[in-house]
């Protein structure tokens, strides 16, 4: 303190300050070509980006950087669903819920009209309340049920963009912040690699739950009437290099100070936080890639989740009054 009192040393004083304050990360890429000052503590000064956690000093760095990890991303392949344990028809035999001719007539509903899962058949032709094929569900997957909640009043709803929401009729329902973990209520199908591709972007631990498919469908229809302005979709779109013009676009307009991406099924999404640990100031970007892209997407199970073969072993299951 003495030495800042006497201007002789101020140069000398701000120096030393500045050379004791951390070093700023240097640029990933290896052909940066920006030029290294010739003192060290001025490259404090310099903005840049952290993307996938990789520091990238410059908006052409991280244009280049994001070139790559689109690229990666776009023709990756994702993993094939599991199977599950058991199916939903045969589960519900099994509850005393149904009998093998009522899953017999759900399938071949099913089947003609080439659309709908099997739960779905099932309400609709009065076999089983929505209530009870939701139970069903969090026993086959192993997860509680959502039996009411409101995703409006839950973190992390307005971060998930809606066209990833509904593309796997899912919402978020409850968040726990003492362990960080974010809980998901699936209506269809439980799909742990959304789970985990929302866990890498969004930083937090996922988990599971089950809610009624009307429920989810109305939730999601109430959102769409909500504006959303952070968020921006593209698609359906096939061109890496106008996928990289975009995200580089909107990097060099936000300068954000984070930069995160991940693939979800059909989606690339770009999370950009332009300020650290802000809310606020996100901004997400999901591009819906195209059909005809060649490469294996997230699809819809196999429409036929109960073989007709494995029906006949049910028999000695089945109720005595028939519905």
């Amino acid at each position: 303190m003495h030495l800042l009192l006497k201007p002789g040393t101020w140069p000398k004083a701000w120096i030393k300050l500045q050379q004791q304050k951390p070093a700023a990360p240097v640029c990933a890429l290896a052909v940066c070509s920006r030029p290294q000052s010739f003192w060290p503590w001025m490259r404090r000064r310099q903005n840049g980006t952290f993307l996938q956690d990789v520091f990238y000093c410059r908006p052409q760095c991280l244009e280049t950087a994001l070139i790559g990890q689109l690229s990666r991303l776009r023709i990756l392949s994702p993993s094939p669903q599991p199977p599950n344990r058991i199916p939903l028809g045969l589960l519900m035999v099994a509850r005393g819920k149904l009998t093998y001719v009522e899953v017999r007539a759900a399938l071949e509903a099913q089947r003609r009209a080439r659309y709908g899962k099997i739960g779905e058949w099932i309400e609709k032709l009065g076999f089983a309340t929505e209530q009870e094929v939701t139970s069903a569900l969090a026993v086959q997957w192993g997860c509680p049920v959502a039996a009411s909640f409101e995703p409006t009043s839950t973190p992390f709803v307005g971060d998930i963009p809606l066209p990833i929401l509904d593309a796997f009729q899912m919402l978020p329902f409850n968040y726990v912040a003492s362990s960080n973990t974010l809980y998901l209520a699936f209506g269809e199908r439980v799909d742990h690699a959304a789970l985990f591709a929302i866990e890498k972007i969004l930083g937090c631990r996922t988990q599971p739950g089950v809610a009624g498919r009307k429920i989810i469908a109305r939730q999601l229809e109430a959102m769409r009437q909500l504006p959303r302005p952070s968020e921006v979709e593209f698609g359906p779109i096939k061109d890496l290099a106008e996928m990289a013009h975009i995200a580089a676009s909107y990097t060099s307009r936000l300068v954000p100070h984070k930069v995160r991406l991940v693939r979800v099924g059909a989606f690339i999404w770009l999370r950009l936080d332009a300020r650290a640990n802000s809310l606020s100031d996100v901004t997400n970007l999901v591009f819906r890639l195209s059909a005809d892209d060649g490469r294996a997407v997230y699809g819809a199970p196999p429409f036929r989740d109960l073989d007709l073969a494995a029906i006949t072993t049910v028999a000695p299951w089945q109720r005595s009054d028939p519905r």
